[in-house]
């Protein structure tokens, strides 16, 4: 039925887009008037074809656009029926808010507040310790990452303005963090790589390239191995995450595992953030970070988890399940060798930090 429209001749300069019953006409040219009236043109001839065919338009919904490059924003008035329809300085079409300078900087401050309530309706049935498992929890993730990246293709490139690009990355980064029941103050870095999604830009980026090889059926998988490969250069030189990198230093290795659900111990084992005393001194200058069992040693996650004596029966009995020696080179292999061997490191993890949890007397809730 609606070819009947996508059909109709118009006049030059002007070109018809057309989604469902959603229908798009462009005018380009140099003077203002001109697009009026090519418009005006326009907007007449596809009317009395949706009429011919017993259709009606509602014209009071009718949106008008001007998108200009100069610097003064200037605005277009267009009739529509009976209605006198001025450019917006944006408009919403098929999902994505479109401003006059294609900076899309709208879109992304709408797309932000909406995937915040998506994800705060999330989170709250998903408690730091408890709930749901991690492989769950990322499918929550992706319900976020959906409305942030929706329009991708078309918009990720135009984006200039930072402010509302941080705003959608925080998202993410908070629904990365759920994943991995992980605090709030761990490294952007450390957090995409645990929850094994890559950073937003990233993902977008990744979306452009699949949108423009839509027909090959390989191009998923390609663009994929592309991104890994982009996420590890920045992996690899970023500062932050360190001792993360450390134990996980290839991320094409942990991301493509298939066994493991993350975990509050886990985390704290693999980043470092915990109830350590060299963690805790940074909120607290007037704290110790000695060991108050060695004097000579500082209490970080390197020494508690591998060297400290007061968790040596929690040691042994994790390397006689693993049947070898847990050191901080090998300990993320041995998790990824089989599900009994990351069992067997999350089991350390579990005790150890309740432990020294019990230790330090913090009973705060999680």
């Amino acid at each position: 039925m609606y070819d009947a429209i996508l059909r109709l001749n118009l006049q030059r300069g002007v070109n018809m887009v057309g989604f469902a019953d959603d229908i798009a006409l462009v005018a380009v040219a140099k003077h203002l008037w001109q697009v009026e009236n090519h418009l005006n043109a326009a907007v007449a001839q596809v009317r009395e074809a949706l009429l011919r065919l017993g259709l009606a338009t509602a014209d009071q919904k009718t949106e008008v656009l001007l998108l200009t490059s100069r610097k003064k924003l200037e605005s277009i008035t267009i009739t529509v029926g009976d209605c006198f329809i001025k450019s917006a300085p944006h408009i919403r079409y098929l999902g994505v808010h479109i401003d006059a300078r294609l900076r899309f900087n709208v879109h992304l401050a709408k797309v932000s507040e909406k995937a915040t309530n998506v994800a705060g309706a999330l989170a709250r049935i998903m408690p730091k310790t408890g709930g749901p498992r991690s492989s769950r929890r990322k499918l929550y993730a992706y319900v976020v990452d959906s409305v942030l990246l929706y329009g991708a293709p078309i918009w990720s490139s135009a984006t200039e303005t930072q402010t509302y690009w941080r705003q959608a990355e925080s998202i993410h980064r908070r629904a990365c963090l759920r994943i991995i029941s992980g605090r709030p103050h761990l490294s952007h870095e450390a957090t995409y790589v645990l929850a094994s999604i890559p950073p937003l830009a990233l993902l977008a980026d990744e979306r452009t390239r699949l949108y423009h090889r839509r027909h090959d059926d390989a191009g998923r998988d390609d663009e994929r191995q592309e991104t890994l490969r982009r996420w590890q250069v920045q992996w690899d030189q970023s500062t932050k995450g360190r001792w993360t990198h450390r134990l996980i230093p290839d991320i094409k290795g942990w991301v493509e595992r298939r066994h493991g659900e993350m975990s509050y111990y886990l985390t704290q084992l693999l980043t470092g953030h915990g109830y350590f005393k060299h963690h805790s001194q940074r909120y607290d200058n007037n704290a110790s970070a000695r060991c108050p069992v060695c004097p000579d040693e500082i209490e970080n996650v390197e020494h508690v988890f591998f060297h400290f004596a007061c968790f040596e029966r929690e040691r042994e009995e994790a390397q006689i399940r693993l049947s070898d020696r847990i050191e901080s080179e090998n300990i993320v292999r041995l998790m990824l060798r089989d599900l009994a061997g990351w069992n067997a490191v999350s089991t350390l993890a579990k005790a150890v930090v309740t432990r020294l949890r019990q230790k330090a007397g913090e009973y705060q809730d999680l």
